[in-house]
């Protein structure tokens, strides 16, 4: 991803806004083996635009996967931004132009002994935040998962994803705290591995692979209509996965022709612009900055 800078002065005439909403979501070895750690902020409803937000990350993560804005329909744009490191901790600062909701993404190392794995997610304070939540995503395969503090509730998603919930209410901006996870996993099959249609195996294995011998046992009982059902209303009951395109004008998006460009994960259909599968959020092989 390309990182827009814009100059320090015109940040430094802006207030810094703060934060009604954070979701922080944990995917552990989604589509790596590591932890793909997102973002999903919400500005006061009162902030005036243009807004600059400011979020910590791990210094050692480099560089986000992903800064984007979003619109009224959910859709994601990158959004322009700077990093500042800072010892052990960087801040990403973000022109918020047109919109007070965004998300930003980065991976972070997962510590692997045998078969336990375990993250810990550290915020340093510093930001005032009304109200804080999270969201973890069970790796397909991981039993005795354990997470602190403790999930509110879970919520099925699709091809058999299970996603575990928890509100934190309010967080001081002189506070800092973690969310810590661990689980078993006896193999190295990434989640997204089980959003494979029937018959197509994942990029770099074969047919006889444990992809596809995964597919089946994930979708084990299932028929083809409630699959497709369930995935529908999934994604029109939270925030699609990550999927920011470039802009295409100072303040008007134009709308993109379709291309016949596919998934080579999911064999979702792709436009033109994406540079990530709308459906299960892989990076397209075909995008300028990654050609097949």
């Amino acid at each position: 991803m390309c990182l827009t800078v814009w100059p320090s002065q015109v940040r430094a005439q802006q207030a810094t806004a703060g934060l009604q909403r954070l979701e922080v979501a944990l995917w552990p070895e989604y589509d790596r083996t590591a932890t793909l750690v997102i973002y999903r902020f919400q500005l006061d409803a009162e902030t005036t635009l243009p807004a600059v937000v400011e979020l910590p990350i791990p210094s050692s993560v480099g560089e986000p996967n992903a800064v984007a804005w979003q619109n009224a329909d959910q859709s994601l744009f990158d959004a322009p931004h700077t990093i500042e490191s800072d010892g052990e901790w960087a801040t990403v600062w973000i022109e918020m132009e047109q919109s007070r909701t965004g998300q930003l993404e980065y991976y972070a190392d997962l510590e692997i002994v045998d078969d336990l794995r375990s993250f810990r997610f550290d915020w340093p304070g510093g930001i005032q935040i009304e109200a804080l939540a999270y969201e973890v995503q069970q790796p397909v395969t991981a039993t005795d998962l354990t997470i602190g503090p403790e999930p509110d509730r879970q919520s099925p998603g699709p091809f058999g994803l299970t996603y575990h919930l928890a509100e934190l209410g309010p967080q001081a901006a002189g506070v800092s705290w973690a969310i810590e996870l661990s689980y078993r996993k006896p193999d190295a099959i990434l989640s997204v591995e089980a959003l494979q249609p029937l018959g197509v195996p994942a990029a770099g294995t074969s047919a006889a692979g444990d992809s596809s011998a995964l597919v089946p046992w994930v979708l084990g009982g299932l028929g083809l209509t409630v699959v497709a059902g369930g995935i529908v209303y999934y994604l029109r009951s939270r925030p699609a996965l990550p999927a920011p395109r470039r802009r295409r004008g100072a303040a008007v998006e134009r709308t993109l022709e379709v291309s016949a460009v596919f998934c080579h994960q999911c064999g979702s259909k792709a436009q033109v612009s994406d540079r990530f599968c709308r459906n299960c959020g892989t990076r397209l092989r075909t995008s300028p900055d990654h050609p097949a």
